[in-house]
């Protein structure tokens, strides 16, 4: 995992939690970045305003949420090597977490427009009161 870190120049990345690093600017407004997922710092439960494309590229089996907050339905979809690709609706709340014994899956995601602070969420205390199976998806 370390090598991968070192690979890609990957840095620790606040509040998500996991490592970084951005990729690019492209079209009119979309960004990219690499997005590492480890099995001591994943993607914490949040929420961004706009759609977010995902892909799977190297590494251990993972599994991301997404939670819709009005209908209290959540999906739970694999990203691996068969995997390969989610679209996590704006909105939505979501983590990515890798399976069980996993140590890292290193992915990419696309947003447009790129991503900026504004567009980020930590869930709130309710939700996690309402639904405290979520409190599973937060880096502690």
């Amino acid at each position: 995992m370390s090598e991968v870190i070192r690979r890609y120049a990957l840095e620790p990345l606040p509040g998500e939690g996991g490592f970084f690093r951005f990729i690019s600017r492209f079209g009119a407004d979309a960004g990219c970045i690499f997005y590492l997922v480890t099995s001591d710092s994943f993607s914490s439960l949040h929420r961004l305003v706009d759609d977010e494309l995902w892909f799977f590229l190297d590494g251990d089996d993972a599994i991301q949420l997404t939670f819709d907050e009005e209908t209290g339905h959540g999906v739970s979809v694999p990203l691996d090597r068969d995997h390969r690709t989610s679209l996590v609706k704006g909105g939505l709340w979501q983590a990515t977490k890798l399976v069980e014994g996993g140590r890292w899956a290193l992915f990419s995601t696309v947003m447009s427009p790129h991503y900026d602070e504004s567009m980020y969420s930590s869930p709130p205390a309710r939700l996690l009161e309402d639904h405290p199976f979520l409190k599973e998806y937060l880096n502690a």
